[in-house]
């Protein structure tokens, strides 16, 4: 019997978005949410999104588990265990991977994607099953690129972990714990705890130890407005925060104060809505008074409200 041909992978990026194929399926990401926010758009992507999915889960379950991913050296002389990288190797789960300032390595996350590691990086494979695939992330800097089912590709940090949702990101680690993470196409939540932020296509999200994932972010928001979410986020001083916030937000930071809600009570959660309301129409069904409740139904319409669709599509699996 000849040998089958293994599926072939590919990406190809443009200014606007970013294709990977993998044999006949494939998933295109655009890197602006805010841009393709149509209800028509939204749920037509999702569905794709899952349809790939169950082909590529259908796919990886059949196929045996190995206990390790596939290493490529692309500069200097990254470290495995306790080796040095030639060319390529194998990262067994366990095991770490680390490189100095020179030195750069790709990670094959099975049929599933790739993570590229930067100089300067310590992380560890922690699993890697048919149905989970996640590592460790001590320090340093990673750029993944995955196409799978939501949920299935976990980065572990000290402040929060990454946990993919279709998608390509940065993250970065420093010494002291603390994170910040870049999504240039699809979404990832960073949740630590039951603090979960979701973050889509152009947007950023800090984290901190101690503290765990902050408020998700448009780059391209005030310097007042990301100065003072910073503030929000990680100090004792939160009210005069808030009130830059909800004075320099714009219809795109809407997502920022959908996830300030769950942070504030009674009159800062008063101030955050009526300013949400001011910025987006509010879908029916939703009341003053449930959303001052916390009723996660009327914060589940309300996210809704902001375009991107249902929540319950990132929790399908």
């Amino acid at each position: 019997m000849g040998k089958k041909n293994p599926a072939k992978i590919f990406i190809i990026h443009s200014e606007e978005n970013s294709l990977y194929e993998s044999g006949r399926s494939r998933t295109l990401f655009f890197k602006d949410a805010r841009k393709k926010r149509g209800g028509l758009f939204v749920i037509g992507s999702a569905a794709a999104a899952v349809l790939l999915g169950i082909v590529i889960g259908v796919y990886f379950f059949f196929q045996s588990s190995t206990a390790y991913w596939t290493v490529e050296k692309l500069a200097g002389t990254p470290i495995v265990g306790s080796e040095e990288l030639t060319e390529s190797g194998m990262l067994k789960v366990g095991d770490w991977l680390e490189t100095d300032e020179k030195s750069r390595a790709r990670l094959k996350v099975g049929i599933i994607g790739e993570v590229d590691v930067q100089p300067k990086s310590r992380l560890k494979l922690v699993e890697t099953t048919p149905t989970e695939h996640r590592i460790s992330l001590e320090r340093g800097k990673i750029n993944a690129a995955i196409w799978a089912p939501p949920r299935l590709f976990f980065v572990e940090t000290p402040s929060a972990t990454a946990i993919d949702l279709g998608c390509m990101y940065t993250l970065e680690v420093a010494e002291d714990g603390s994170g910040i993470l870049k999504v240039t196409a699809g979404w990832v939540a960073l949740q630590s705890g039951d603090v979960e932020s979701l973050i889509p296509a152009d947007a950023v999200c800090k984290t901190k130890k101690s503290y765990g994932p902050g408020t998700p972010y448009f780059e391209d928001a005030s310097k007042e407005f990301k100065a003072a979410l910073y503030e929000f986020d990680f100090s004792k001083e939160k009210k005069e925060a808030l009130s830059v916030i909800l004075k320099e937000s714009r219809k795109e930071d809407a997502i920022s104060l959908w996830h300030i809600l769950s942070k504030v009570q009674n009159k800062e959660r008063e101030r955050t809505y009526i300013r949400l309301t001011e910025l987006v129409e509010i879908l029916e069904g939703i009341t003053f008074e449930g959303i001052m409740n916390g009723n996660q139904e009327m914060m589940d319409v309300l996210w809704e409200s902001l375009g991107y669709g249902s929540r319950s599509l990132w929790n399908y699996l």
